[in-house]
């Protein structure tokens, strides 16, 4: 019977996670895997848990949890070498690396992903030595993104960043950006910047809406400083899909970046905080199998 690791953050999705794992041991069963589930501690004692654990030849290693749980996955099994597809059970707040793959939020839905669905190739981006699936981000969302607690998360969804956001608006501080991309250079003031590797991020589904997961290339997206209006004008097109040709947005592709600010700001890295200014960034193409339906 091939086996599953099942890597799960006891409190997303309201720490209900574990009344679903019978359920879920049941069907895998019924498809003739076996569950080995693991309580996650943090991210940062998951590397050392999963280099404890003989994981070569695992049918699949889920990550069960939001965006940083699937963070704290990938980044263990890069750091460790572990070639084994990643599957991903959906249970946080925004859950946008498996919207961007198509993954169920339903638990019958994702668990067929596993039993049902295909190993595909992932590309990763790298910072430094980190990696992420989806998103590096630094400004003003960035940093209110951190100050959400646990509890409002839970209670209030993707909605508690959107509150928390418009509360902070007044105070929107922008910063110099120097940026390089595959050789070529510039530098602007900007309030928020979004270096993606999928289409969406922080529940906006569409960010980048020609964004692919497969395609060797990362997404720069960078909110230019500007007035309120221009800002709300930016923010209206981005209904439509066409914000990217907005005055206030600058918009390039590449495969290797350095982004340098001034004053240093807060980072992120899918939902965790991340490493200071500066980065160098490269896409690892095809990076990591991970099942998709």
């Amino acid at each position: 019977m091939d086996k599953i690791a099942l890597f799960y953050n006891p409190v997303a999705g309201g720490g209900t996670f574990h009344t679903r794992l019978d359920t879920i041991i049941s069907i895998m069963q019924e498809a003739g895997l076996q569950v080995v589930p693991w309580r996650i501690r943090n991210n940062k004692q998951l590397l050392t848990d999963m280099a404890a654990m003989d994981l070569e030849g695992f049918h699949t290693i889920i990550a069960a949890g939001g965006d940083g749980t699937v963070h704290g996955v990938v980044n263990a099994m890069m750091h460790l070498g572990i070639k084994v597809p990643l599957g991903i059970f959906p249970i946080g707040t925004a859950n946008d690396t498996a919207r961007n793959l198509g993954i169920s939020t339903d638990l019958e839905g994702y668990c067929r992903v596993i039993t049902d669905g295909q190993a595909e190739p992932v590309d990763l981006g790298k910072i430094n030595q980190s990696y992420f699936i989806n998103i590096a981000s630094a400004g003003f969302m960035t940093e209110v993104a951190h100050q959400v607690s646990p509890k409002s998360k839970n209670l209030l969804g993707k909605g508690a960043y959107y509150l928390s956001g418009a509360l902070k608006l007044s105070e929107m501080k922008s910063f110099e950006l120097r940026v390089e991309v595959d050789g070529q250079s510039f530098i602007c003031n900007a309030f928020l910047f979004l270096l993606l590797n999928g289409k969406g991020a922080g529940g906006f589904n569409e960010i980048v809406p020609t964004a692919a997961m497969q395609d060797g290339l990362l997404d720069l997206m960078i909110i230019k400083d500007g007035s309120p209006a221009q800002l709300l004008s930016a923010l209206r097109k981005s209904l439509v899909g066409e914000h990217l040709e907005d005055s206030v947005i600058i918009y390039v592709q590449g495969k290797k970046f350095r982004l340098e600010t001034t004053p240093n700001i807060e980072t992120d890295l899918d939902g965790e905080a991340g490493h200071p200014l500066p980065w160098d960034i490269e896409v690892i193409k095809h990076g990591i199998q991970v099942r998709v339906p």
